[in-house]
C-alpha cells in the first residue's frame, strides 16, 4: 500500500486563508483609513466663503441667514466677517463687520465663547477648503459652512 499526500478540501481551507488574509493584509490597511488625516488639526487660513442658517423650535419660530466672507488668521487666532444677515419679522436685510477669536480642533471649532461640531472636507497642504460645522443652544440650531476662495 502506498502512502498517499493528503490533499485538504479547498473548502475546509478558505476560513483559515481569510482570517489570514484579514490579520496580515485589510486590518493594517484599516488602521491607515482615509480619517488619518484629522489626527492632525487642519489648518484654517485665509478667506472662504461664509454661510450660516440658524432654526429655532421657538413657538413663534425664527428666522435667520446670513451670507459672506470669513477671513481667518492662524498666527493670530483672529477672524473678520464682512456679511450680510436676513432676519426679523419683518425680516430684513443688514450688512455686518465683526471681528474676534477662533481655535480649531479635530473635532470642534470656536467662535469667541460658541463651540461648534465640525466636520473637514478635502485638504490642501494641510489647509481646510471646505468645512461645516453645527451647534444647538436656547432652542436654536445653528449651521455653518466654509469653503476656502
Amino acid at each position: 500500500m502506498r502512502n498517499r499526500i493528503h490533499s485538504p478540501n479547498l473548502s475546509s481551507c478558505l476560513p483559515l486563508a481569510l482570517a489570514a488574509a484579514f490579520l496580515f493584509f485589510i486590518a493594517p490597511a484599516m488602521a491607515q483609513s482615509p480619517l488619518r488625516h484629522l489626527a492632525s488639526v487642519p489648518l484654517l487660513k485665509g478667506t472662504y466663503v461664509f454661510n450660516q442658517l440658524n432654526n429655532c423650535v421657538h413657538a413663534n419660530g425664527t428666522l435667520f441667514q446670513s451670507t459672506g466672507s470669513l477671513s481667518l488668521n492662524p498666527g493670530t487666532g483672529t477672524f473678520e466677517l464682512d456679511a450680510y444677515n436676513a432676519e426679523g419679522d419683518p425680516l430684513t436685510l443688514d450688512h455686518v463687520k465683526q471681528h474676534g477669536t477662533f481655535s480649531n480642533s479635530g473635532k470642534t471649532i470656536t467662535f469667541g465663547t460658541a463651540t461648534y461640531q465640525v466636520t473637514y472636507g478635502k485638504l490642501e497642504k494641510g489647509i481646510a477648503t471646505y468645512l461645516a460645522f453645527i451647534a444647538a443652544a436656547d432652542g436654536c440650531a445653528s449651521q455653518i459652512s466654509l469653503s476656502r476662495q
